[in-house]
């Protein structure tokens, strides 16, 4: 992982690490290194596990008192993380999955800059890179810029932002209600509607933030359907309770459409040959 950052600064705005993991001893230290590598001298390293049984107790002892974890059972994704951000005391939420990571040690300097720049930006966000699991990149997850919360998130047919690229302040999570423990494999759209709702401003930074690793085990692999059909609910059920017009649920309908073909391509192999030819282009154009 290349370091961007190496010297240690102090930041106005304290911020808490969040990362809910379950299994996934061979992501985490990656992950918890590169939250160690940001250099942020205010900040902490929340952990919340569901109770693994594949060592991940032995990774987190190697971290000692640099990382606060709890082992217990939770009743999913969703209510671990809501339980770690109650642990927390930071001002800023960095939330992270133990399979994700930050690829340069400079991204919560540019983030927290960003807070400290305007104190009425709840919301900070990025781009994301997803990558196999040796890093190598796969292809760039570009989020979009938002001026209209309900025609972004209801138009766009998956999420507009990256999610482990959104930092956003404890006080609105929390104002919000934290995360719908109902909700098992989109619950970071869902939380998005009432964030960028509720947020008093927010600021997109076309840089990449947040690498995402794809392995036979990552939701947005093996669950991808229940993943589509749980963001469709979501937005009808949006739409419903805010009075949707007939072009926003065809605009759901359409997207839901589009990201099934993005899953048969996925299955097929097709995406992974587009992703090698883009790669090889560049690589090309760079020469």
């Amino acid at each position: 992982m290349r370091q961007g950052f190496s010297s240690w600064f102090i930041s106005m705005v304290r911020v808490s690490f969040i990362i809910p993991t379950l299994n996934q001893a061979a992501f985490l230290a990656r992950c918890i290194d590169s939250c160690l590598a940001q250099g942020i001298s205010d900040s902490e390293i929340l952990v919340q596990d569901g109770g693994s049984t594949d060592g991940t107790d032995s990774v987190l002892l190697r971290y000692g008192s640099k990382v606060s974890a709890i082992s217990e059972p939770d009743d999913g994704q969703s209510d671990a993380i809501n339980r770690c951000i109650r642990r927390a005391d930071g001002d800023i939420i960095a939330w992270i999955n133990s399979d994700d990571y930050y690829p340069t040690g400079d991204v919560l300097k540019v983030v927290s800059d960003a807070f400290e720049a305007d104190n009425d930006v709840d919301i900070v966000y990025g781009d994301g890179m997803y990558v196999d699991q040796s890093g190598n990149s796969l292809r760039r997850f570009n989020s979009f810029p938002i001026e209209s919360p309900r025609k972004t998130l209801i138009a766009h047919p998956t999420s507009p932002c990256s999610q482990p690229a959104l930092f956003f302040r404890r006080e609105l999570f929390e104002k919000v209600g934290g995360l719908r423990q109902d909700l098992h494999w989109a619950m970071d759209h869902e939380l998005w509607f009432r964030m960028f709702t509720e947020a008093r401003k927010w600021r997109y930074i076309p840089q990449v933030f947040a690498h995402m690793t794809l392995h036979s085990d990552a939701k947005s692999v093996r669950a991808i359907s229940k993943q589509i059909n749980e963001v469709a609910a979501i937005k009808n059920s949006f739409l419903k309770a805010n009075h949707g017009r007939l072009s926003e649920y065809v605009r759901v309908m359409r997207g839901t459409w589009m990201v099934r073909c993005y899953q048969l391509a996925y299955n097929s192999g097709l995406l992974k040959y587009y992703w090698r030819y883009l790669q090889k282009r560049q690589s090309t154009r760079k020469r």
